[in-house]
Order: C-alpha cells, then sequence, then structure tokens
C-alpha cells in the first residue's frame, strides 16, 4: 500500500495510501484520508506523512494476517483489531522479515530497528486508533448518554491496555552536548572562509555556503525557516540589518518534491553589517548560476539557489555540511563530533543565553524569555529551560574547579 504525496495548485500538500489490488482500481484508503484530514490538518507535513508511514505499515501487517481492517473499524470491532497489536510490535522488531513473528523475534535481521523508534511508531499507531476508537466507537445496547461514553471508555482503557506493554518510553538521552565551541566555529570558518585554500566547495557557490553558515551562527533559524528565506527577506534598518522569517508553508511556487517544514513562529532577526554586506554580494554577483558564460535567470523568489537554478533542497543544504564535516574530520580526526544546522542552531542558543545573563545583566526568567521569543518558540515550550539547565550546570562545574584549586593552593 503505497503512500500518495498530492500537491494542489493552492500550495497545499496531503498525503494518503493507496490500496493496492488486482480486482478493483487504486483509491485512498477512507479512514487514514479522514484523519489526516480532520486529525492533523494542522500539523506539519512531514509529521503528517511520518504518522501515515505507521498506519502503512499496520494496514500491511493486517493484510499479512488476513484481515480488512477498514471492515473492522468500520463495524466497531477494535478486539479484533487490537489483536494485532502484539504481532505487529514484533515485526517491526524484526525489520518486516518474517510472517511468522512469533518465531523470528530473536532473529537478528540485516536492518534492526531501535527501540526509541518502534515506540514513536507504536506512539503514533495509538493516537490513530484512540481517534478512530472516538470517531467509530461500537453501538452500544444503550442509546443515552451514559451508554456512549461508556463504550467509548472501555475501548479506550482496552487501547491504553494492549500497548502499554509494548511502548518502553525510552527517554532521548541529553548527555551529547551539541552546542560548538569558539574554537571549533573558528575550524570551521578556516574550512568554509570563500577563496580559503582549505575550502572544499567549488568556487561559485563558495560564498552561498559561507551566507548559510554565518546565518545559522547569527540567528539560529531552523534549516527550513532558512531555505524558505526570499531574497527579499534580508534587509538593512535605520540601526542595523535584519532578516524576516515569515511562515510560507504550503507555498505555490516551491517545486521541491521534499518542502523545507516551518515548526516555529515568525519574527525578524538582527544581523551584523558584514553578514549584510556578503548578501549584497551574493545577490549581486553569486545568486544566479552561470551556463556557458551567460548568467541565468532564476524565476524564483528564494535566497538560495542550486546550480540548476533551482531552490536549494534539503539534499543540497546537508550535503554542505557533511562535506564539511568530511574534510575537517579527515584532517582533524575527532575534534568535532558532528555538523549539521541544528548543531549550529544549538550553538546559537547556548551563547545567546550566556550573552544575556553574563553581558546584559539579565535574570534567569528575562534570559529564559528572550531567548524563546529570537528562536521562535512557543510560550509553554520547554526549550528554555533546557538550556537554562546546561548553561547552570556548567557555571556549577566552573565554580567548584576554582574552589577546588583554591583550596589546594592553601
Amino acid at each position: 500500500m503505497p503512500i500518495i504525496h498530492c500537491k494542489f495548485s493552492s500550495g497545499q500538500r496531503v498525503p494518503f495510501i493507496v490500496s493496492k489490488s488486482k480486482d478493483r482500481a487504486s483509491l485512498p484508503l477512507l479512514i487514514p484520508l479522514l484523519y489526516v484530514q480532520f486529525k492533523l490538518k494542522y500539523r506539519a507535513y512531514n509529521t503528517a506523512s511520518r504518522c501515515l508511514r505507521t498506519i502503512e505499515a499496520f494496514y500491511d501487517y493486517a493484510l499479512l494476517r488476513n484481515i480488512d481492517l477498514e471492515k473492522e473499524i468500520f463495524a466497531g470491532r477494535f478486539e479484533n483489531v487490537l489483536s494485532l497489536i502484539s504481532g505487529f510490535s514484533a515485526w517491526l522488531t524484526v525489520g518486516r522479515q518474517a510472517t511468522n513473528v512469533v518465531a523470528a523475534v530473536g532473529v537478528e535481521t540485516s536492518v534492526p530497528m531501535n527501540s526509541r523508534t518502534r515506540d514513536q511508531h507504536l506512539s503514533a499507531l495509538k493516537a490513530f486508533l484512540s481517534w478512530c476508537a472516538e470517531r467509530f466507537i461500537p453501538r452500544p445496547q444503550s442509546t443515552r448518554e451514559s451508554g456512549i461514553s461508556i463504550a467509548f471508555s472501555n475501548a479506550a482503557l482496552a487501547i491504553d491496555r494492549r500497548f502499554s506493554s509494548h511502548i518502553l518510553n525510552l527517554k532521548q538521552s541529553r548527555s551529547r552536548e551539541r552546542s560548538l565551541t569558539d574554537e571549533h566555529i573558528q575550524l570551521i570558518r578556516t574550512y568554509a572562509t570563500p577563496y580559503a585554500e582549505l575550502n572544499p566547495f567549488p568556487e561559485r557557490v563558495q560564498l552561498r555556503n559561507w551566507l548559510i553558515i554565518e546565518l545559522f551562527l547569527e540567528t539560529g533559524m531552523r534549516r527550513g525557516e532558512l531555505l524558505k528565506l526570499y531574497s527579499s527577506d534580508i534587509n538593512q534598518g535605520s540601526l542595523n540589518a535584519y532578516v524576516s522569517i515569515s511562515n510560507r508553508e504550503n507555498d505555490p511556487e516551491d517545486i521541491r518534491a521534499d518542502e523545507p517544514a516551518l515548526k516555529t513562529y515568525e519574527r525578524v532577526i538582527g544581523i551584523s553589517n558584514q553578514l549584510y554586506e556578503i548578501y549584497e554580494e551574493y545577490l549581486r554577483e553569486w545568486r544566479r548560476p552561470f551556463r556557458k558564460g551567460i548568467r541565468k535567470k532564476v524565476p524564483f523568489q528564494y535566497l538560495f539557489i542550486s546550480d540548476r537554478g533551482r531552490p536549494l533542497s534539503l539534499r543540497a543544504l546537508s550535503n554542505i555540511f557533511d562535506l564539511l564535516f568530511y574534510c575537517i574530520d579527515k584532517d582533524c580526526p575527532g575534534v568535532i563530533s558532528s555538523l549539521s544546522p541544528h548543531d549550529l542552531r544549538h550553538t546559537f542558543a547556548t551563547n545567546f543565553l550566556k550573552y544575556l545573563i553574563e553581558e546584559c545583566d539579565l535574570d534567569m526568567e528575562q534570559a529564559k524569555d528572550q531567548l524563546k521569543r529570537i528562536c521562535g518558540w512557543s510560550a509553554n515550550s520547554s526549550m528554555p529551560s533546557l538550556y537554562a539547565s546546561r548553561y547552570v550546570a556548567e557555571s556549577a562545574n566552573i565554580f567548584n574547579s576554582k574552589r577546588v584549586c583554591l583550596t589546594r593552593n592553601k
């Protein structure tokens, strides 16, 4: 059952699962389509696609067990559906390679699934089945409101009970510090500076890649926000230059197959005048690619353009950081553990919070509010508290080191 990605003329994209049958034409499966339209309508497209991939896998497994999920859910026979959960969990664990999953649980496969990844699949499936139980609730014998509530409560409890023994709720380890130090940033700039001897990129894209890296370091924006920037979003104000981050999800002009997703709020972030000068030079000299010595016209408003004259894709952006990391790690093994746009976002958030507290003399709560605004997080986001706890832990370690040194020198 493949997933089809449909894009309308308005720019809206909708994923849906198509049934594959020799006896009838391929049509979208109704229940997953309703789930996407009603429950996931305001979720990011990539999030909806991930949820749908889990549902697709569950439908595939049900076919192996000769169970028609559409009929069972429409009829309200959720016990038959929930009886598949144990086998489906094992099927995911062994990499979808065994039909006799009970006998193959301990079999080593070439594509083992991480426990946290399996938990994410099962959590998405649990949300889908809970929505189905609420919408296609079994009709009770009593048509009173109390009878309907009891029927729904029984279905919800049955779903919770089935999934409770399979979802491990493994917490993601946050012990690895992804923020880069000043030495790391200096090393990256040594390789990324345009026309530098160590720069691994072709000359025609060196200034573009340099602008990308500096924008990440100065603004902390996400990769989707950067790829959605228009060439008119960076401007010179009366006091300083600034970049405007706007929500352009489902943009009709975006022809990328994998459209960059936006997760944070619109905002305006100040940048240095030096970065604005780099932007002007890129816009004037390097944004339009050359073909046979002639500058090619670009029919798109997006700021970052590929060699082919199309909006820069997520894959192309990842390739920039992959090549840069490969060259650095080749010459200086182990100095930098990873390099990605999100690592630069972590670096920005860490340095910005430190600057607010140590240079601007703001208290922790005020600093967290400022960090929340400039990073585009929601009012209920816990991310500022995460960076605050890291800052407190680092400060405590520094003070403790000083205390130990003073004690030993006495």
